[in-house]
C-alpha cells in the first residue's frame, strides 16, 4: 500500500492525480484523499486520455459512486492547466471540496488557444469567487502547513509560489506594474513525502527566478526527492542544473505532447545529470507512480 501518482496523458498539458488511500498509523485512521493538480481535457483528440473518463473509472466507490476530488490545485490558470475545467465543475458526478487558487491578477490577453478556452477561464473563476461551491484556499511557501497536509496528513510542503515570486511575477525591478502578469514564475510548485521520500510536482516556473529561489530556500526538501515531474512539461526554460543534483530523482516524468518534447525538451539535458534516472513521457502514454509507504519497498513505475 502507498500513493499512487497518475501522470495522464493529455497532450500539452497537464492533469496529475495523486491518491491516499485510507490507512492506520498507530492508532489513527487516516482517511482516503484524492488530489488533482491542473486539468486539460480536450474530447475531440482520441489520442489523449479524457480526463473525466479516466476519473470516473479509477475513482469509485463500492456502490459505484464518484470518490470526491478533495484538493483541486490549479498552478496556475494559463490555458494548458484549466481547459476542461468547466465540464469538471458542471459534472454533478465529481464533486470538488477545497480548491488552491493563487492570489494573482493574471487575466487573459485572448481566447484564441484551446476551443474551450474562454468559457473555461470563466469557470475558473467562478471556482475561486467567493460564492464557490469548494472551499477556496491560496497558499504561499509562508503558510504554516494546515491540517490535512501537514505532517500528520498528506505531507506536503510548498516549494512555490513565496511572496517574493509573487511581488516579482507582477512587478518590475522599478516597482512598476508589469502589463502581463509572469503567472509561470509565482505557479504552484509542491513536494508530496511519503515515508523518507517524495514525489515533487515542479511547476512551470522557469530556471530564473522561479527555480533559482527554490533552490536557495528549500535545499533540504529537494534532497527528499525520489521522483521529480519535470518543470514545464520538460521544457529547457525550466532546467536547473543545481536543483537536478540536488534531487538525483530515481525517475523523471515529462508531461508533454510529442511535438512539444522534440522541439524544446530537455530530456538529454536530464538524462547528462542524472543517468541513471527512469525517464519517463506521457505522450507515450500515462504514467503511474507507486510509492510505498514501507521505505523498503521499491517505487513502482507503470506505463500505458
Amino acid at each position: 500500500m502507498g500513493v499512487d501518482f497518475h501522470f495522464l496523458n493529455v497532450g500539452h498539458g497537464d492533469c496529475t492525480i495523486v491518491y491516499w488511500p485510507e490507512r492506520t498509523v498507530g492508532e489513527k485512521t487516516k482517511n482516503e484523499r484524492i488530489m488533482m493538480v491542473d486539468i486539460y481535457h480536450d474530447e475531440d483528440e482520441e489520442d489523449f486520455d479524457n480526463v473525466l473518463n479516466y476519473y470516473k473509472e479509477n475513482f469509485k466507490n463500492a456502490d459505484g459512486s464518484i470518490k470526491p476530488i478533495f484538493r483541486l490545485v490549479c498552478s496556475h490558470p494559463h490555458q494548458d492547466h484549466i481547459c476542461g475545467l468547466k465540464k469538471l465543475c458542471d459534472d454533478n458526478g465529481i464533486k470538488i471540496l477545497n480548491f488552491w487558487d493563487l492570489d494573482h491578477s493574471f487575466v487573459p490577453t485572448d481566447f484564441n488557444g484551446h476551443p474551450t478556452h474562454e468559457e473555461d477561464w470563466n469557470a475558473y473563476e467562478t471556482l475561486g469567487n467567493e460564492s464557490s461551491s469548494a472551499t477556496v484556499l491560496k497558499y504561499t511557501r509562508e503558510t504554516k502547513p494546515q491540517p490535512f497536509w501537514d505532517d500528520d496528513g498528506d505531507r506536503i510542503t510548498i516549494l512555490s509560489p513565496s511572496k517574493a515570486l509573487i511581488k516579482q511575477s507582477h512587478y518590475k525591478d522599478d516597482g512598476s506594474k508589469k502589463d502581463i502578469v509572469d503567472i509561470d514564475e509565482m505557479s504552484y510548485a509542491l513536494s508530496i513525502q511519503v515515508n523518507s521520500r517524495s514525489v515533487i510536482l515542479a511547476g512551470d516556473g522557469r530556471s530564473a527566478p522561479t527555480w533559482n529561489d527554490i533552490y536557495e530556500n528549500c535545499k533540504e526538501t529537494l534532497k527528499k526527492c525520489h521522483v521529480l515531474k519535470a518543470g514545464h512539461h520538460g521544457h529547457e526554460c525550466s532546467f536547473h542544473e543545481d536543483a537536478l543534483k540536488l534531487m538525483a530523482p530515481v525517475c523523471i516524468v515529462f508531461s508533454n505532447s510529442e511535438d512539444d518534447h522534440k522541439e524544446h525538451g530537455a530530456e538529454k539535458e536530464y538524462k547528462r545529470v542524472c543517468p541513471n534516472s527512469t525517464i519517463c513521457n506521457t505522450w507515450k502514454g500515462t504514467v503511474i507512480v507507486s510509492v510505498p509507504f514501507e521505505k523498503e519497498k521499491p517505487i513502482s513505475v507503470k506505463q500505458g
